[in-house]
Parts: C-alpha cells; structure tokens; sequence
C-alpha cells in the first residue's frame, strides 16, 4: 500500500472500485452475480459498503472484470483484508451508521462539527459526559440496546487524544453555540471543569474552537447538529453525520456533504475564533465556581 488507511476508507475505496469496474464494463449487477454464484442482494451489499468481501472473493471478481495486473490485484485484496479488521467499535451495541461514523473519525484528517446543545462529545469531561447520561435524559429518551454511551465516548476520544499526540494529527475545527457554555450541565463545578478543559485543548496547534455568538440571529446551524469529516486521500469523499433521538443518519452523497461543507464554512467565519473564542470561553467560566 502507498500510505496507511484503517478499515473504513479500505471498504469506502474497494467497494467504489468494484461498483465502478462492473458499470464501467457494461455488466449487469444480476449478470454479475450469476457469474460469481452470488445472490443479486450479495452483490448489492458488497458495492453499496455495507458488507465486506474476502480478498479471494476479491480476486476472482477481478479477474471477471478483466484486471490482470498483479500490482493492482494486490493493491484491492489488500484492500479487502484491511476492511475486514476488526475493531473495538464493532463489538459495541450502536447502530450501523454510529459503528461506520467511529470507523471514519477514527480515520478522517479533519474533524468538524457545529454543536448547538452541548459540548462536542470528543471534548467532553467524565463528569459532563456522565451528568448528560443522567437517569432524567435517559427517561426522556429510552435506550434499548443497552449501550453505554460514556465509555463508547471515553474509547473515542483515547482514539484522537493519541492520534492529536502523534506524528500527524487531525485537524479538530469544532464551532460551539455560546448557549452551550452558559448552560451548567451537572451543577456549576462540573461545568466550570469542562470549560476548563475546552482551553486547554483550544491551546493544541490543530485544534480550532469557534463560539457561535447569539447575537449572530439566524444561521446555516440553526438546522441542527451535525459532524463533517474529511479524509487526506483525494479520491476519498466527505462524510456527515447527524445523531438524533430515534435515528442516525450517515451521509455520503457529495451533493449533500457539500451543502453542509458551507454551513461549517459560513460558522467558521462568522463565529469568534482564536483569541475571541477563547475570551468568550473565559467568561463564562468567570460566572462559575472555582
């Protein structure tokens, strides 16, 4: 392989290869499969990235669609092998979509997000993670898979922490309302704790903070949660994310990544940044205990 990539953009990559070859070639997707003795829904799986497929399985699809060359053929089944990894993510109760968005962060170079309501979860204290997960939320939105939301956070943020120490880090760009800060989620030492915390990491080079001002009135934002992620491969596209009570969505499709693309923008822009976010974070810890 040319450079490192984990499993998600592995999968991302070779399932987009497959499905291109087949349409490019004129195939069929039922053609397809009857050749390999697949069922259609198999073939479908293994193109849309929602299962993966073994590098002989790999192999043999190739050589059907005439690639030969042993440099590439090795390039795609090691492609395969590298999304068939196992992760800690996968053994968690969470939604597909929540399993394939930790698969990404864990390997997107830029990480960015707009957060109306509370402080982004990879920035988030144990005692402001726990005091979200009280028993008060979790009546008002039921759980029944049994997950724990506070270590699966826990594991995510050990994953950028390392990654934010290691020899090329991520670029976190996280835009924040400023109702967020004035909102004392678990009493006013946790929170005084948590706007600590979001300082010092302010502090960290590839780490921007944007406070989104109230007096901003109506904005691109206003339209809720979400978390974009970017990748260093050119051919690799962008990815959002949008968690809600009931349901996670993952998307893909360019046209809708860009439109979110531009709302990060104009939030970035139009937000305090650097000094300004920083002096904004400053005042409302002032308001607080400690």
């Amino acid at each position: 392989m040319t450079e490192p990539v984990g499993p998600a953009i592995a999968r991302q990559r070779l399932h987009t290869y497959l499905r291109d070859r087949r349409e490019a070639q004129g195939h069929t997707a039922s053609a397809v499969a009857k050749k390999m003795r697949w069922s259609q829904s198999k073939l479908n799986r293994i193109e849309n990235g929602v299962v993966t497929i073994q590098p002989i399985e790999v192999k043999a699809l190739l050589e059907f669609y005439g690639v030969h060359d042993p440099d590439e053929v090795e390039r795609l089944m090691d492609l395969s092998e590298i999304s068939r990894e196992r992760r800690w993510w996968r053994e968690e109760k969470l939604s597909q979509e929540f399993k394939d968005f930790v698969a990404y962060e864990s390997e997107a170079s830029g990480l960015n997000g707009y957060f109306a309501l509370f402080v982004p979860g990879l920035l988030q204290t144990p005692a402001y993670a726990q005091a979200l997960s009280s028993p008060a939320i979790r009546e008002a939105v039921a759980d029944s898979t049994g997950m724990d939301l506070t270590e699966v956070r826990r594991k995510r943020q050990e994953t950028l922490f390392d990654r934010l120490d290691g020899s090329r880090p991520p670029t976190l760009r996280m835009a924040i309302d400023e109702a967020v800060l004035l909102r004392p989620v678990g009493g006013g030492q946790v929170m005084a704790d948590q706007l600590d915390h979001l300082l010092a990491v302010s502090r960290r080079p590839t780490v921007q903070l944007t406070v989104v001002p109230l007096a901003l009135g109506a904005h691109g934002g206003l339209g809720g949660t979400f978390e974009l992620l970017e990748f260093a491969g050119k051919q690799d596209e962008s990815v959002v994310f949008i968690e809600t009570a009931v349901d996670d969505f993952l998307l893909t499709e360019k046209t809708k990544t860009d439109t979110f693309r531009k709302i990060m923008d104009d939030l970035l822009s139009s937000g305090l940044s650097g000094s300004d976010a920083t002096r904004e974070i400053r005042a409302a810890r002032r308001r607080l205990p400690g």
